[in-house]
């Protein structure tokens, strides 16, 4: 290495990025910098679902108190099997529950920017970050990468590690492939609970996570902040769009009419939800295809930037932060002469673990939506399913969300700490 410390650059201060510099606070044998391309760290978007291994991780960086002072529970709960979503056929004036996924601690709903300002509280005193730094291209050489910013300042590191997005500059370093066009467009909104409550006090999006399904449209609801808000995600799909190039721009203002429009017939519910979202914005649904390789020598991707995937699991921002775990915890387990042996052996167990999960949200989000082979016959809303097809949809769900309650991410920690130990630096 270039200097006695190893020179780590992160790009990205978003959760993946956070997530990384904290987990790296006993590697003070390490220069860390994170390059942030906006002038202050603020997640914009919505909602995020934090799972219980997602949880569990938080808690062994050291943010076990004030996650839980943001969920407002006791601790006690958070061992329980709780209601995770409610799963329901809503195209149609009498909608129905058909799937009610439970897992322990049920599901945690934040806003995006909680869990940044969270993680930005625990970033170490080592930790340089540096606003304002817009990545232009990055250069690999065999013994440093070389990045270089929109204003033309340049940086040096021994390591790169790309946090930064679905649209990641640093991935072109690694591969070609850029996000794809699902073929989905998502309307988003926080309604704040109180004008829902106005107009239907009882309305079970107030207290449930929700799932309400169609034919090629979806959403999501759910109670975030101390349920102060509710964080609804109005998904409306074009299957003959898909792997297209986009219709429009990749974000635009939208109208209540609009969202509404797409949902007419279907159940009161609904259509009492979309009416409370006042201001929504209309974002293009994009996602990256399997990659081969997450790494190179002295790069790697972590988050969306190594697997930007549907919504539809739930599992993008907890992917990221297993990704940021292991990598934080290898490089506190190795030495000097191996710290380039960490990527491969980051890359060995993540790339299996995401891309699995990343292909499975794909796959939901066909099959919630009505769009699979098997529900061909169903041309539009409010069609009655055969009882196959109800059952189809209920093994579908419990297969692919099965991952839940497992420790994959201390498994897969385990083995790449296995495969350091067992390796000789080059």
């Amino acid at each position: 290495m270039a200097s006695s410390k190893l020179r780590l650059a992160i790009v990205g201060g978003g959760i993946s990025g956070l997530t990384l510099a904290v987990a790296l606070k006993d590697c003070r044998n390490i220069q860390v910098d994170i390059y942030e391309q906006a002038h202050v760290i603020s997640e914009i978007g919505a909602g995020i679902t934090l799972w219980q291994r997602g949880h569990e991780i938080l808690e062994s960086l050291g943010l076990k108190e004030d996650l839980l002072k943001v969920i407002n529970e006791e601790p006690e709960e958070l061992d329980k099997q709780k209601l995770a979503f409610q799963y329901r056929l809503s195209d149609r004036a009498d909608g129905f529950n058909f799937y009610n996924l439970y897992s322990k601690g049920g599901g945690r709903y934040f806003h995006r920017q909680e869990i940044q300002q969270l993680l930005l509280k625990h970033v170490p005193d080592f930790v340089t970050v540096h606003l304002s730094h817009q990545l232009k291209r990055c250069e690999e050489a065999q013994d440093s990468v070389k990045l270089i910013f929109k204003d033309e300042s340049e940086a040096t590191c021994d390591i790169l590690i790309a946090g930064d997005g679905i649209k990641s500059v640093v991935r072109n370093c690694i591969s070609n492939e850029g996000p794809s066009y699902t073929g989905t467009d998502v309307y988003r909104y926080l309604i704040p609970k109180e004008n829902l409550a106005k107009v239907a006090p009882n309305h079970s999006c107030l207290e449930h996570p929700s799932v309400l399904c169609g034919k090629s449209q979806y959403i999501v609801s759910y109670p975030i902040s101390h349920g102060r808000f509710i964080n609804v995600a109005a998904c409306v799909t074009i299957p003959e769009n898909e792997d297209k190039p986009l219709p429009g721009p990749e974000v635009r203002k939208a109208t209540t009419k609009e969202v509404v429009d797409h949902f007419k017939g279907w159940e009161t519910e609904v259509v009492q939800l979309l009416e409370k979202m006042e201001n929504p914005v209309c974002y293009v649904l994009r996602e990256l295809h399997p990659l081969k390789t997450y790494i190179t020598r002295r790069i790697a991707l972590i988050g969306d930037a190594a697997h930007g995937m549907t919504p539809f699991l739930g599992a993008g921002g907890g992917q990221a932060i297993e990704d940021a775990y292991v990598l934080g915890r290898l490089f506190s387990e190795a030495s000097p002469e191996n710290w380039l042996r960490v990527l491969e052996a980051y890359n060995l167990v993540r790339l299996p673990t995401a891309n699995k999960i990343q292909h499975d949200s794909h796959v939901q989000g066909h099959y919630v939506q009505l769009l699979t082979p098997e529900f061909e016959n169903i041309k539009g809303m409010g069609q009655e399913l055969a009882p196959e097809q109800m059952n189809l949809l209920l093994q579908v769900s419990t297969k692919h969300w099965s991952w839940l309650d497992t420790d994959e991410a201390e498994q897969d920690l385990t083995r790449a700490i296995e495969y350091l130990r067992n390796t000789v630096a080059a």
